[in-house]
């Protein structure tokens, strides 16, 4: 009995050996969030497999790291996110790692104002409406998109740029030297992967182009100014958004700014997202003679692989293509 018992044991530990390196192989390379994973899977593809900080309902504005989360920073050959624009909760993180740090944004601005919680989103929201009223009047009156003067992407420095395939194919040439100086004996195999996704990327690119051609005149709405990337990319037309960063809930005096402009405009559809509620987006639509679309800008049910981030494109562009089709 007891030799049965060592064997079983020795068997036990055999076993645990076995699968602690590959448990730790995992996180060799980590990214921020799930678009990053993405683009990083199609380059590894049969090297390593990118591990992921953000949880599928975390939100990269505002988030906050686990000490699970800070053992993978701290054993991570390489990191990859955007920069404080967007992934604010990592800035000091990161200072405390090894690890090869990929910053693909280096000179993004975080948004000006703190961290809000859920019960403070409302009256922060109302009394940032109460502010910059002026601002959106003049949008709502004129017929541009509301936008925010203090948070807003106008600028051209919009943190999402995973969302344009051609920016995607910068951001894997800024991947590619950490991850090759990362796994020295694999670095054709990089390189290869690297070619790989690039002609991938310009078919689908073509393929989305034809398929989006039809639409470029149907204005629409976004919950989150998030897509300027795709949108300008493929000449799409969008009026405004709800709100730019989405932990801050649109106040009443702004969503009734939008449902006027709505009624004002023909705007043909409506897009909200799926970590966050509809609820507003129904209520302000509520009557109109828009269709309503869900956009994912964190792909949150892309799969993860070497064609990850081909289908997260090809999803998009059939959110877009079903939402912008009018109806007869």
């Amino acid at each position: 009995m007891k030799h049965v018992l060592r064997t079983a044991l020795s068997t036990l530990s055999l076993s645990v050996a076995v699968l602690t390196p590959l448990t730790a192989a995992a996180a060799d390379v980590v990214t921020s969030i799930k678009p990053l994973q993405l683009i990083a899977s199609a380059l590894t593809d049969g090297v390593t497999q990118p591990a992921l900080l953000l949880p599928p309902e975390g939100t990269p504005h505002h988030y906050a790291l686990k000490p699970s989360d800070m053992r993978n920073l701290a054993e991570a050959k390489v990191v990859i996110w955007v920069g404080p624009g967007l992934e604010q909760f990592l800035q000091k993180p990161l200072s405390r790692t090894d690890a090869h740090i990929v910053t693909l944004l280096p000179d993004s601005q975080p948004h000006a104002h703190d961290p809000v919680t859920a019960d403070a989103e409302h009256n922060e929201a109302d009394d940032h409406d109460h502010d910059h009223d002026h601002d959106h009047d003049h949008a709502a009156a004129t017929g541009q998109p509301v936008a925010d003067e203090h948070h807003g992407h106008a600028d051209g420095n919009d943190p999402h740029i995973w969302l344009d395939p051609l920016t995607a194919l910068e951001m894997a040439d800024q991947m590619l030297p950490a991850l090759q100086q990362a796994f020295p004996q694999q670095r054709e195999r990089l390189a290869e992967n690297r070619a790989v996704f690039e002609r991938a990327v310009r078919g689908k690119d073509v393929q989305i182009r034809a398929q989006l051609a039809p639409y470029t005149e149907q204005g629409f709405y976004v919950f989150h100014d998030a897509y300027s990337g795709f949108i300008n990319h493929y000449g799409l037309k969008q009026l405004g958004y709800f709100t730019v960063d989405p932990a801050r809930r649109p106040g009443a005096r702004h969503l009734a700014e939008i449902r006027h402009q709505l009624e004002q405009s023909h705007v043909v559809c409506v897009f909200s997202e799926p970590q966050f509620t509809s609820a507003i987006v129904s209520a302000i639509t509520s009557g109109l003679p828009v269709q309503l679309g869900e956009l994912d800008p964190l792909a949150r049910d892309a799969i993860i692989g070497p064609d990850g981030y081909i289908d997260y494109l090809q999803s998009l562009a059939d959110s877009f293509a079903a939402c912008l089709q009018e109806k007869e």
